[in-house]
C-alpha cells in the first residue's frame, strides 16, 4: 500500500531523458533571444550549421539529384530550457513536436554537442527519475466510494524483465472536483539491465478521500499537461 504525495496538476520538472530536466513553464510564452557569443549557444549554432550544410551527392551520376542549398542555420525559435555549470538543454517548438539539443562541457572544458531528440516523450520527472505509466487494474473496476486505487504500473526504464515491486516510490497525486491525476515513479535498477519487456507491477494507492466520479488520469506524459 502506497501513501501518495500531494502534488500540483502540472509537475515541477519534465524531461525527455536526453538532457537536463526542465520546468514546463520554460515552454510558456515566446522564446527569449539567445546570445550567439555564449559558449553553449555557440555550440548549439555550430550543430545547427553542421546539419544545414549541403550533403555530398552519392550514387551513380544518372541517379544523382541536383544539389540544393538548405536554409541557413538560425537560432530563431530556440530557447534555453535548463542549464547547469557543465550542461545546457535547448528546445524548439512545443510538445509533441518539441526538438531538444543537449550540450555539455567535455574533459577538456570545451562545450560539445551531446544529443538531439524529437521523438522521446516528455515525462514528469522527480529527483532525476522519469515517471512510469500505469493503467487501472482491469480485474477491479473503480467505484465511487473507493479509497484505495488499484493500478498496474509499467516501468519506463529497462528492468530486465523484472517487476518493480520494491522499487515503486510514493506517487504524486492531484485531486480536484473532476480529475484524479496520479504520477508514478520507479527507482531504476542499477548496473547492466537487459532489454526484456517490462511486466506490469500491481500497486495499491491509498486515497485521502473517496474516488467519487473523478476521471482517472496518468500524469506521466507531459503532452497531456495544460500549458497554463
Amino acid at each position: 500500500m502506497l501513501e501518495p504525495l500531494s502534488a500540483p496538476r502540472r509537475p515541477l520538472l519534465i524531461s525527455d531523458g536526453g538532457g537536463l530536466p526542465f520546468a514546463p513553464t520554460e515552454l510558456d510564452g515566446p522564446p527569449h533571444t539567445l546570445d550567439p557569443e555564449d559558449p553553449p549557444v555557440a555550440t548549439l549554432l555550430a550543430h545547427l550549421m553542421a546539419r544545414a550544410a549541403p550533403k555530398p551527392a552519392g550514387g551513380p551520376p544518372w541517379k544523382r539529384r541536383a544539389a540544393t542549398n538548405p536554409p541557413p542555420a538560425s537560432l530563431d525559435g530556440w530557447r534555453l530550457l535548463a542549464r547547469s555549470d557543465d550542461e545546457a538543454l535547448f528546445g524548439r517548438g512545443q510538445p509533441p513536436r518539441l526538438v531538444t539539443v543537449a550540450v555539455r562541457l567535455d574533459a577538456r572544458r570545451r562545450w560539445t554537442f551531446v544529443a538531439s531528440s524529437a521523438a522521446r516523450p516528455l515525462r514528469a520527472t522527480r529527483d532525476g527519475i522519469r515517471a512510469s505509466s500505469w493503467r487501472p487494474d482491469p480485474t477491479r473496476e473503480p467505484q465511487p466510494d473507493d479509497t484505495i486505487l488499484r493500478v498496474l504500473v509499467t516501468e519506463q526504464t529497462f528492468s530486465g524483465g523484472q517487476r518493480a515491486d520494491s522499487r515503486v516510490l510514493a506517487p504524486d497525486l492531484h485531486l480536484d472536483a473532476d480529475q484524479l491525476v496520479l504520477t508514478v515513479y520507479v527507482t531504476p535498477r542499477q548496473g547492466y539491465v537487459g532489454g526484456a519487456r517490462n511486466p506490469e507491477t500491481p500497486i495499491r494507492v491509498e486515497l485521502p478521500e473517496p474516488l467519487g466520479l473523478r476521471r482517472l488520469i496518468d500524469g506521466a506524459l507531459a503532452e497531456l499537461y495544460p500549458q497554463k
